[in-house]
């Protein structure tokens, strides 16, 4: 027998949907993982009980065999949704060293009345961390009665809510005493696993690598499924672990995994797909075809898959879009050339043998949009290991590259991407923004669509929502480590910085360099925003002192005076006046996060100053968007208030962006006409 389904939950400016399992903020449905659904199911079955975080385990999770840094990730999710600050909260709190509470809203509204939720901006007074825009309308809907607390009845509904998702699209604003929107169609989760290389020599790996990767990205432009990112999935390569265990680790409520055997021209691949609950095999299929067929191959496969799901998927649309080729030998070599990059080989070596692949492609298939893309970047990389007159004749090419798909296919996202960059680079940041943006929406949230778009935002002060674009990114890719690196760099930014810790946690758990993120724990743990002692800040400078960008004298040193704040800042402004000592420009940002994190503005502003000014385009507001992010990197000793601070502010260009489109900065506004501030 069913469960009954709760009635909607009101509160400030914001409605859950508990028959639509969704969550409504100011109208707007956040994205939300299904985990993190199940566990606001819970808290908000018993409201004002504490619930400890083994009970939330066992009820969502169905086991305790999950770190902390996945609970630690899932309340994130949910502040964001609700619109919480975790240093503030009002609803979700954090009980310390127990677990946690969702406190009962003050009021609901009675059967059949109109709730009008109001508040400050239409969003109860709280700061909204999703993109939202100029001015967001009061929300009027139709709520009935408060529902029965059954506690029971709660934990029961969990297996049906932790399998589901919906799609990431804003609803539509509800009109006044309209009906909460239909219940969105079930989006399962799917994870394609690497493909296993069966063939003789053991020499195809790339080739399965690929036939993977290309069916994912394939399943993943179909709405109607939630496709695990490539890093994650494959993160289980020649991994014998239990696919169940598998499926729990990514929530994937599917797995697809194959294997590929080359013999000559032939090709001959398997696949197979199985319900990750139990292990068992859905549907199963080989596929017997000669080389040149590949690409009929991964259509034929993803079509399949999507069928077995009962969902749709357009792949003739997808092709053309993704701007591939259907050349073999082409598609072969940009296997081999992505394989590199894949494995982290960006030495000098591999940058020349990924230049050469890339030279081939394109006089294989001049039409490939993707081949171009990938010429121009590894003709960027190779230009970085030259002395300066080679590298100009290389980026000199690279921008022909660019221009021919320009040419070439002017509609296909990579062109679209890099009319955005060439806006930004001319100082058009409004409509570098709104284009990046669209390009953003316009498909699956992958960090190939949105990373741009991200550092754009981010560069202008838009911190919460650089935060949420991120957060989507990681829900589908969870395992990406860069993803999880740069998700710290926007939480500390914006100063959640318990949230920068739980998410250093989690990403410990990764595979790659740790470097960039213990930097940043070391200066939470300077500014006093961190648990721990002396101790736990010795084993971070000692394990930074052993990595390139560290290895300085000023970093050696600072080790003697972890304990002495007037000292250790004695040593950034030695560092600061004396490159030999210091590590040059390259190491300003950690004299900044240094003297930022010890709570010396000054001296955080004249460290930031010294790294922008090392910036191509400086003072003419033509930085690439990467650089703007020194801006936003110091955000404990009150540096933003800093009258130089204002005055970066003005020479990069960025308070014109402000003046321009009245989007001003997290925590900036205008002061009468013609000044404004920052805190």
């Amino acid at each position: 027998m069913s469960q009954p389904v709760r009635d909607n939950l009101v509160f400030d400016a914001v409605v859950v949907d508990f028959a639509g399992r969704r969550v409504m903020r100011a109208g707007v449905e956040q994205p939300l993982e299904p985990k993190a659904f199940a566990v606001l199911a819970l808290l908000t079955g018993a409201p004002g009980r504490v619930f400890t975080r083994e009970e939330i385990l066992d009820a969502v999770w169905g086991h305790r065999h999950v770190t902390q840094g996945v609970l630690n990730r899932v309340m994130s999710l949910l502040r964001q949704a609700l619109g919480e600050d975790a240093q503030h909260p009002r609803r979700l709190h954090t009980v310390h060293g127990v677990g946690y509470r969702f406190d009962p809203a003050d009021t609901i509204a009675a059967p059949g009345a109109d709730a009008d939720v109001r508040g400050e901006d239409g969003l109860g007074g709280e700061t909204s961390t999703t993109p939202a825009p100029a001015q967001a309308p009061s929300v009027s809907v139709l709520v009935r009665t408060r529902w029965p607390w059954l506690a029971a009845a709660a934990i029961a509904l969990l297996a049906v809510v932790a399998i589901q998702w919906w799609p990431r699209q804003p609803a539509t604003r509800a009109a006044a005493v309209a009906p909460m929107p239909p219940t969105s169609p079930l989006r399962p989760s799917l994870a394609v696993l690497p493909f296993a290389d069966l063939s003789q020599a053991r020499d195809q790996q790339y080739l399965a690598d690929g036939l993977a990767e290309d069916i994912l990205h394939q399943l993943a432009q179909s709405p109607a499924l939630r496709v695990i990112g490539r890093t994650s999935s494959f993160s289980f390569k020649d991994d014998r672990e239990d696919l169940r265990s598998i499926g729990r680790a990514l929530d994937a409520a599917y797995l697809l995994e194959g294997s590929v055997r080359r013999d000559a021209d032939r090709l001959r691949v398997t696949a197979q797909l199985i319900r990750a609950a139990d292990g068992s095999q859905l549907w199963s299929r080989t596929y017997a075809r000669e080389l040149r067929d590949v690409f009929a191959v991964q259509a034929d496969i993803a079509a399949d898959v999507a069928q077995a799901l009962s969902v749709t998927l357009d792949v003739a649309r997808f092709s053309r879009e993704r701007g591939g080729t259907t050349n073999v030998e082409a598609y072969e070599r940009f296997l081999r050339w992505r394989g590199i990059g894949m494995r982290g080989q960006f030495d000098a070596e591999h940058d020349r043998e990924r230049l050469r692949l890339a030279r081939e492609m394109v006089a294989i298939d001049p039409h490939c949009v993707l081949c171009w893309d990938a010429l121009a970047r590894s003709l960027a990389a190779t230009a970085q290991d030259l002395d300066d007159a080679h590298a100009r004749t290389l980026r000199a090419e690279a921008r022909e590259a660019r221009e021919r798909i320009a040419r070439i296919a002017p509609d296909s996202w990579v062109a679209q991407r890099d009319r955005a960059n060439a806006l930004w680079r001319e100082g058009r940041r409004a409509e570098a923004l709104t284009l990046a943006g669209r390009l953003a929406a316009a498909g699956p949230p992958t960090h190939e669509r949105v990373w741009d778009y991200t550092f754009m935002t981010y560069a202008m002060g838009h911190l919460d929502q650089t935060t949420a674009l991120v957060e989507q990114v990681r829900a589908n890719d969870p395992m990406l480590l860069y993803l999880s690196r740069d998700l710290q760099y926007d939480y500390t930014a914006s100063r959640r910085y318990a949230d920068a810790e739980a998410e250093y946690q989690r990403g410990r758990t990764l595979e790659g360099s740790q470097q960039s993120q213990d930097f940043l724990a070391f200066c939470r743990q300077l500014a006093g925003q961190r648990p721990g002692g002396q101790d736990q800040l010795r084993e971070l400078h000692e394990r930074l002192r052993q990595t390139t960008g560290f290895d300085t004298p000023f970093f050696r040193d600072l080790g003697a005076a972890l304990d002495d704040r007037d000292a250790m800042l004695e040593r950034v402004r030695r560092a600061l006046a004396d490159d030999a000592y210091g590590g040059g420009v390259r190491a300003a940002y950690v004299w900044t996060g240094i003297a930022d994190a010890l709570g010396d503005a000054d001296l955080a502003v004249a460290a930031m100053r010294r790294n922008l000014e090392s910036a191509e385009g400086f003072g003419q507001g033509a930085m690439p968007q990467r650089y703007y992010v020194a801006l936003w990197n110091a955000p404990y000793s009150g540096a933003r208030a800093h009258p130089d601070f204002k005055r970066l502010l003005v020479e990069t260009g960025v308070a014109d962006y402000w003046r321009q489109t009245g989007r001003w900065g997290d925590g900036c506004e205008p002061v009468g006409s013609e000044d404004f501030r920052c805190r």
